[in-house]
């Protein structure tokens, strides 16, 4: 799994990935990143899920653990292009304020 830096997301975007939001139904916020899909972790790890293996997929959380145990889970069941957003959206927001 290869982390992704906040700062090089909008780059990143140009590669056509598929965004997976992790976080549990409560903390999930649709506003949080356009276009994301809501597969919760759970559903990660039991393969409740459709995900391509043919696109990149940007994992992201709140903090970025969750999404690396998602990516662990997604590289066992034979996933490459895996991506986690380093520090999860709360760095996000932090990098976008400064911009």
């Amino acid at each position: 799994m290869r982390m992704l830096k906040p700062e090089l997301l909008k780059n990143f975007l140009q590669d056509n990935p598929v965004i997976v939001d992790v976080r549990p139904p409560e903390q999930y916020n649709r506003a949080d990143l356009e276009g994301a899909l809501h597969i919760p972790l759970h559903d990660i790890q039991h393969g409740n899920h459709n995900l391509p293996k043919d696109r990149p997929l940007l994992l992201v959380c709140e903090r970025g653990v969750t999404s690396e145990l998602a990516g662990l889970y997604l590289e066992a069941a034979g996933y490459e292009q895996v991506y986690n957003l380093e520090g999860g959206l709360q760095k996000l927001r932090k990098v976008a304020e400064g911009l």
